[in-house]
């Protein structure tokens, strides 16, 4: 079996996992951060689009679309970049 069609996102797809918990502990410090930000647990000074509701929801937003459609894509491309080497 040879390797699977080289598609032009497999360098990102293997940056990706490579990096994936890295990825996840700045998306989980990105949302703690906002949501610490907009209860007002931490006080920092008005910042447009920093230190707004727009940082909250772009956060929940970033981890919802990582969490729910691009890791899962990753790693099943990842699987059959890995299959297609073990194939030969």
């Amino acid at each position: 079996m040879s390797d699977p069609a080289p598609r032009p996102l497999d360098p990102l797809v293997r940056f990706a996992v490579r990096q994936e918990r890295a990825i996840e502990i700045v998306g989980g410090i990105w949302f703690a951060l906002s949501c610490a930000v907009y209860a007002r647990f931490i006080d920092l000074p008005d910042i447009p689009f920093i230190t707004d509701e727009l940082a909250l929801y772009a956060s929940a937003a970033a981890n919802g679309v990582w969490w729910g459609f691009v890791r899962p894509a990753f790693q099943k491309r990842q699987a059959e970049l890995l299959q297609g080497r073990a194939g030969d």
